[in-house]
């Protein structure tokens, strides 16, 4: 029997992919993330932007888009942890793909993303890379995170050497849901002003799911600081990373404390005596500081031991 050939009619779309973009505060430059992000070659995605701004600026750079696949929110919420929550709670696709307000993505971004997913059942967490955009090495530097190669992670040991960033982050929206969410006072806004990306992959880890970590596609990060903004990201960073390690700790889940020590002793205190040996620039022993004012401070705030999420006063 002839079978017809396959056309728009007959042939399947691939399921829907949920890209989310949380913001605030961006105003027009916010206009060429999306603009990156709605010429995916993705043939199904939906994007949502999330917009916890002050003023209507960055509504307004968003509204100027007249594409069915947008989806605006505004948020009087404060914290990235929140934001993405609202993300994942408006989200269509059973996989959602976040990056942040100052990146430009790759075309293959989604299909890469999603595809991880696709192809391990158990993975819960995905980062790719993240590179800098070009920049004045002299003036300050760029987040980045990149690596070589691909790997599921799958202990909490392994999550050491897997650090990926959020602006390359994708998750499995019913495991972060059955996991409570992002944690709400996690992040940069929030009480505790980072790691809330960090974060959902350690709870995610701990709970049995899989991290994975790919270099097959890369976002580029346009958030550029200068060497004293760097110092205010360093103290925001470390203090939020402290109290995010700090929760697995009083939820009695002991096999996290490699995680601590890893954070809060050898990144935080022994490289950057390495880095002084050497005659580097050396990354600056106040983070070991911040790191543990972070883990009392989460110590001292309720935790609810079942999703190990921090309690909201």
């Amino acid at each position: 029997m002839l079978r017809p050939a396959p056309n728009q009619a007959t042939e399947r779309l691939p399921e829907l992919v949920s890209a989310v973009v949380c913001t605030r505060n961006r105003g027009d430059r916010i206009a060429s993330t999306i603009e990156s992000i709605l010429v995916a070659d993705h043939p199904n995605f939906e994007l949502i932007v999330v917009d916890q701004s002050d003023a209507d600026d960055t509504e307004a750079a968003v509204r100027r888009f007249a594409d069915p696949r947008l989806t605006y929110i505004r948020s009087l919420e404060r914290g990235l942890g929140r934001a993405r929550n609202e993300g994942v709670k408006h989200a269509s696709g059973h996989i959602v793909v976040f990056t942040d307000d100052d990146v430009m993505v790759p075309r293959p971004w989604l299909t890469v993303m999603s595809q991880v997913f696709l192809d391990h059942a158990r993975v819960a967490v995905a980062f790719c890379n993240v590179t800098a955009a070009p920049y004045d090495t002299s003036a300050g530097f760029v987040p980045a995170y990149e690596r070589q190669g691909s790997a599921e992670v799958t202990t909490l040991w392994g999550k050491c050497g897997a650090r990926g960033i959020g602006a390359g982050l994708a998750v499995r929206r019913s495991a972060v849901l059955d996991l409570g969410g992002f944690d709400r006072l996690l992040g940069a806004g929030g009480e505790f002003t980072s790691c809330e990306d960090g974060d959902i992959a350690v709870r995610a880890l701990l709970a049995g799911w899989h991290l994975y970590e790919t270099d097959r596609v890369a976002v580029v990060h346009d958030g550029f600081r200068t060497w004293a903004e760097g110092r205010e990201l360093t103290r925001r960073d470390w203090y939020g990373i402290g109290a995010a390690y700090s929760k697995p700790i009083k939820a009695l889940r002991l096999g996290a404390v490699i995680v601590v020590l890893y954070e809060g002793v050898w990144r935080a205190l022994v490289l950057p005596i390495v880095d002084s040996v050497r005659r580097l620039r050396p990354a600056g022993l106040k983070r070991f500081w911040y790191f543990w004012r972070g883990f009392f401070a989460g110590l001292r705030t309720p935790v609810d031991r079942t999703t190990i999420t921090f309690i909201e006063p």
